[in-house]
């Protein structure tokens, strides 16, 4: 057989399968199944029903972690020595006890590290900040000491800057003490000299009278030539007025050299505190000199202390804060571990991550373990702008999860965003609501329909909305009819809200009725 024939019959025989196949679906199959209703018997309930908005949503985790990050950087003091193990810096899982999916409860263990590694790393720690210790003691000493030297040094010149400020002070007085002094005298000598000049003058006076009567003394004594007695009158008379002019005229000479000591005197204190005044200025300049020396010293040793005071200040605070990093870094790390080496959980809810597993090494930062917290669950829903305007934060709401649809949740209102998602058509905002009551059965990315109450009915009768049948303008509910057959029974129906219709008459309190579905099964043949 030609190959070109095996290949018409190999097409042939698929046509067949095919028409065989098609002909089977069309035609024999619908002979074979048959539809089959299904009931679900639910009873009418009374309590509060509720109307408003419906928008459907799903539900998100807020997820919570505990990271580890953990700062180990500390210098090893064993890093030089060739001889010595280098420190291990990290921690090591030794057993993890959660996994994903897993609810949990605050205090619960996560996992726990091994006791060598944990042993290692306090070890590392607590060397570190012995060393620490040992550091901010010794700069709080060196600080100490520097500190009283660069005080004492300051000191020392803050004294010797005053000491000469006294002795210029001392010296510009006690010149002027002594030009003073000088002054006096001078002023005195002055005065003096008056009085020598006019007893000067006076003796002079009297010098010149008593030269006159001297010489008339002598020419009567000379003129007496007869008379013995009278000549020898005369001449006592001459002798006396000579010893009196020449008396005079002592007195007239030693007032004369009064004069003139009390002249050579005035000259001589005038050259005295000539002397003594540019002395004054060159002690005052020299006195002054020597202040402004040692004022500027002391000025100068002032700084050099504040700066001393400064920068041992910043030495000490920079020892001060890596001792207190480094007991930071010991309690952060024994606050981690704990004394047994195991990480507890911080909250509780459902494990969405765990990040490590056994004999894993914690080398870097990193999340330890993510749990969604019961209160962190929220659902984002869009509200059209004719809605939101009756909407407010705080606001609760009923929730029906798919999942869940004999089970009521509530929730509250927790964010309503300005910003618009607008559409083509419409105009909507997300409203983020928050989850209420026990939610350890919600997972993430449930379905659930949300109903924003605008008006509420108290002790009132309702069925779930899925029973309700629409039929020529009438609604009708399934109820149980004669010989156990489920009949439609006509209902007047109040309030919906998406999830229940409310049953004004028609049905009774706990009566049973039924959802129904349509099934389909196959023949037996």
């Amino acid at each position: 057989m030609s190959k070109k024939k095996k290949k018409i019959i190999c097409a042939a025989v698929l046509l067949a399968l095919l028409v065989s196949a098609a002909a089977y679906t069309v035609f024999l199959q619908p002979l074979l199944t048959k539809e089959k209703w299904v009931y679900k018997d639910k009873t009418v309930e009374r309590g509060a029903l509720t109307e408003g908005v419906t928008e459907s949503g799903t539900l998100e985790y807020g997820i919570t972690s505990q990271v580890y990050n953990l700062d180990l950087s500390v210098e090893d003091s064993d890093e030089d020595d060739e001889e010595e193990e280098t420190t291990q810096k990290y921690l090591k899982v030794e057993e993890v006890y959660v996994a994903a999916g897993q609810r949990i409860e605050e205090g619960d263990p996560l996992l726990k590290f091994t006791d060598a590694s944990v042993s290692a790393v306090r070890r590392l720690l607590s060397a570190a900040l012995t060393d620490a210790e040992v550091a901010y003691s010794e700069a709080q000493s060196e600080y100490n000491l520097s500190i009283l030297s660069a005080e004492l040094t300051y000191k020392a010149e803050t004294t010797g800057a005053a000491y000469a400020g006294s002795i210029y002070t001392y010296t510009a007085q006690s010149v002027e003490d002594a030009i003073a002094g000088l002054r006096a005298e001078l002023s005195e000598a002055y005065a003096q000299t008056e009085d020598l000049q006019e007893a000067y003058e006076e003796a002079a006076e009297d010098l010149d009278d008593l030269e006159e009567a001297c010489e008339t003394a002598k020419s009567d004594w000379e003129e007496q030539d007869g008379y013995y007695q009278k000549k020898i009158d005369a001449q006592e008379l001459y002798l006396q007025a000579k010893a009196t002019y020449e008396s005079a005229k002592n007195k007239v000479e030693q007032a004369q050299r009064a004069i003139e000591e009390n002249q050579d005197k005035i000259t001589s204190l005038e050259e005295q505190i000539a002397s003594a005044e540019a002395k004054q200025k060159i002690e005052r300049l020299e006195a002054k000199q020597a202040y402004e020396e040692s004022r500027l010293d002391s000025e100068v040793a002032e700084v050099n202390y504040r700066a001393e005071q400064l920068s041992l200040a910043e030495t000490l605070q920079d020892a001060e804060e890596e001792l207190a990093d480094a007991r930071e870094k010991l309690e952060a790390f024994e606050a981690f571990v704990g004394e047994e080496g195991i990480v507890y959980a911080a909250g509780s809810g459902m494990v969405t991550l765990v990040g490590y597993a056994a004999g894993d090494s914690l080398t870097a930062a990193g999340t330890v373990i993510s749990f969604a917290q019961a209160q962190d669950m929220t659902i984002t829903v869009e509200v059209t702008q004719e809605d939101i305007v009756d909407l407010g934060v705080g606001d609760t709401v009923k929730i029906q999860f798919t999942a869940y649809e004999d089970t009521d949740y509530e929730g509250i209102i927790t964010a309503m965003d300005t910003m618009t998602t607008s559409g083509d058509s419409t105009v909507s905002y997300p409203v983020t609501i928050r989850v209420l009551g026990d939610t350890d059965a919600l997972y993430d990315g449930m379905t659930a329909d949300v109903t924003f109450v605008t008006a509420e009915r108290e002790d009132t009768l309702f069925v779930t909305r899925s029973a309700i049948v629409e039929q020529n303008g009438k609604t009708y509910v399934y109820t149980d009819g004669e010989n156990g057959e489920k009949v439609l029974t006509e209902v007047q129906t109040g309030l919906r809200n998406g999830l229940s219709v409310e049953i004004v008459s028609g049905l009774s309190e706990g009566q049973t009725y039924y959802i129904a579905s349509r099934v389909s099964e196959e023949v037996q043949q």
